[in-house]
């Protein structure tokens, strides 16, 4: 298991100093230590990798503004993140240690959701708030737990933005889903299906696939092409969406493609090419704000690479944990945290964020359509209207 703990401060040579001499610290820096449990290998590698570095931005932000200030004291940031491989048992472990050696008052992640289903029931027993900033599964915010919080959309918000689209705008009627064969998923399947249906649609095929090791997807894709649907959702991230997206054209299907917001990037449309023109995606950040058009340019600059949304869920997710901080007046007392953390009201670069009873995030839901490589916004969806289903 790789730990990486990072604090970003200009202190370290003349702390080096005073404990050679024996001097007393007066006036050192004062840490808040923060878990994390972004994997940057396995499964959604790329997600986790994309997630630490908008954490890391926000850390370096923070700290060099002088820290956050708790109790009227100024504490630094350090961010101690633990490669849980998107492995349920990994990210157990990696929980345990955060909190029984590294001693963090909170956690930001995990990244996938079958990682964070594991790890909830630990950090509500320790009473160590959980803030995931990405995985998507319904249960993770519906099991009555009280110390996990998400700023994404769930699988219900996902697949809602998507099914009214397709039903109320586009007028479409039958659906084809294929989708990674975990617990995001099968969650996204539960609700793409109920939601589309209440909406007198449906879905005539559903299939899953491994999220790691599948070299093509003809089997489910000429399983979808042959039900002949109106549309087909993939639930799928950049590398296995592109393929999917590729060989659905290859195999000459012409239904419309739907897909998430992990399928609007440079590196999907480099690997999709062409074939993605005209498919329409899922988004949670509307037309872009000064504030997150300065926030992706420092990215630029920092990490040579451009931003996505995923890297600017992490950095409003840490933000709001530094923000809870403050407002709890403690880094010591889980239940003041998380107390703090249920009455956030952070404006983001995203969009603003509340979180309801059950620790979702209410989240701002958009519909964007691939023409030339890009993503064009077309609408907002306005999810919390009317929902086919519970939210």
């Amino acid at each position: 298991m790789k730990r990486f703990s990072f604090l970003l401060t200009g202190c370290f040579c003349v702390f080096l100093i005073s404990c050679f001499l024996g001097l007393p610290e007066a006036g050192a820096q004062k840490i808040v230590k923060i878990g994390g449990l972004m994997n940057t290998s396995g499964g959604a590698a790329h997600i986790g990798r994309t997630s630490l570095n908008g954490a890391l931005l926000a850390v370096e932000e923070i700290n060099g503004r002088g820290g956050v200030t708790v109790g009227g004291e100024k504490y630094k940031i350090e961010l101690i993140n633990y490669d849980d491989k998107c492995v349920a048992k990994d990210s157990v472990s990696a929980a345990e240690r955060l909190i029984r050696s590294d001693k963090v008052p909170l956690i930001q992640g995990p990244i996938c959701s079958h990682c964070c289903l594991a790890v909830m029931e630990i950090t509500e027993k320790g009473k160590i708030p959980l803030l995931t900033p990405i995985a998507s599964s319904m249960k993770i915010t519906s099991m009555g737990y009280k110390y996990i919080f998400r700023t994404w959309s769930n699988a219900g918000i996902q697949t809602e933005t998507v099914t009214r689209f397709a039903a109320q705008d586009l007028k479409l009627k039958t659906a084809a889903y294929i989708g990674q064969n975990n617990a995001w998923g099968r969650s996204s399947f539960d609700e793409f299906k109920a939601r589309l249906e209440n909406r007198g649609g449906k879905v005539l095929v559903g299939e899953f696939y491994d999220q790691v090791g599948t070299p093509d997807f003809y089997a489910q894709l000429t399983k979808a092409k042959n039900a002949n649907p109106d549309f087909i959702y993939f639930c799928a991230q950049t590398e296995d969406g592109s393929m999917l997206v590729k060989q659905a054209r290859e195999l000459g299907i012409t239904a419309q493609l739907m897909g998430t917001d992990d399928m609007g990037n440079e590196q999907f449309f480099n690997l999709a090419g062409d074939t993605a023109e005209g498919a329409y995606l899922y988004w949670s950040e509307g037309p872009k704000k000064p504030k997150s058009l300065e926030y992706e340019k420092n990215y630029k600059k920092k990490y040579g690479i451009d931003s996505i949304a995923i890297d600017k869920g992490a950095y409003d997710s840490l933000y709001i944990l530094a923000n809870a901080l403050e407002r709890a007046g403690t880094i010591t007392d889980g239940q003041k945290i998380r107390e703090a953390l249920a009455k956030t009201d952070f404006e983001g670069i995203r969009q603003r964020f509340t979180f309801t009873e059950s620790g979702q995030a209410k989240i701002d839901m958009w519909i964007v359509k691939v023409e030339k490589k890009k993503v064009q916004f077309i609408k907002p969806i306005l999810v919390y209207e009317n929902p086919a289903s519970p939210l």
